[in-house]
């Protein structure tokens, strides 16, 4: 059972109406479920900017969100349905991280300015993105040379994180040793530095069977 503190805003209006907007999104099976209340109230209480109740999470407003979990639980849902509720300057767009790979792939680096901008002009890309399923992409090849896509945007958004503040939101099946294994060490450093990290129990459901709504 989570229990607020104190808070200057009603999770017991705001957790129906996003099961509501949940519903009219993704059709009337979506619910939120009680046992996922650990994981969805630390985000919207992030995306509120609510300090009483980040605190009591241990999140820090600075830092993006990573959110973890098995395949199934919903973690692209959330991200997607809390964009409802998020004030414009913090909006973000989820992108699936094998599309992003697919996009190196036709187009080579000059694609790499949406997420990242130019160095070399100092013309720095500060728009807020969520990359959705990280780890789930395939390698990129263009014209003979191979990209570990996510690793390069990863690294040189840490980059505009301590110099800029940047914000990046993440989605993700694997475990921190998994990440590791997959992208190295400084990657998995610099994520630390980068995120909040909530994650699902490894126990969660998976809902994509489920069609219960409430």
């Amino acid at each position: 059972m989570i229990k607020i503190t104190t808070s200057l805003f009603n999770y017991k209006q705001i957790l129906p109406m996003l099961a509501e907007k949940g519903r009219q999104l993704f059709g009337p099976h979506f619910r939120i479920y009680p046992e996922d209340l650990e994981v969805i109230i630390p985000i919207v209480a992030w995306i509120l900017r609510d300090e009483e109740v980040t605190k009591q999470f241990e999140i820090d407003l600075r830092k993006g969100i990573y959110l973890g979990g098995p395949v199934g639980t919903g973690k692209t849902q959330i991200m997607q349905l809390l964009r409802c509720i998020i004030p414009d300057p913090m909006n973000y767009e989820v992108k699936h991280c094998d599309r992003i790979s697919e996009e190196y792939t036709l187009k080579g680096p000059s694609m790499l300015y949406n997420y990242i901008g130019t160095e070399n002009n100092d013309k720095y890309n500060h728009r807020i993105w969520c990359f959705d399923d990280l780890g789930a992409e395939h390698t990129a090849h263009h014209y003979g040379s191979s990209c570990q896509v996510m690793k390069k945007i990863l690294l040189r958004r840490y980059d505009l994180f301590t110099q800029f503040g940047t914000l990046t939101h993440v989605t993700s099946r694997l475990t921190t040793g998994a990440i590791e294994k997959k992208y190295g060490t400084d990657v998995r450093s610099r994520m630390r530095e980068m995120f909040n990290r909530i994650t699902f129990n490894k126990e969660a459901r998976d809902k994509r069977g489920l069609v219960l709504c409430s």
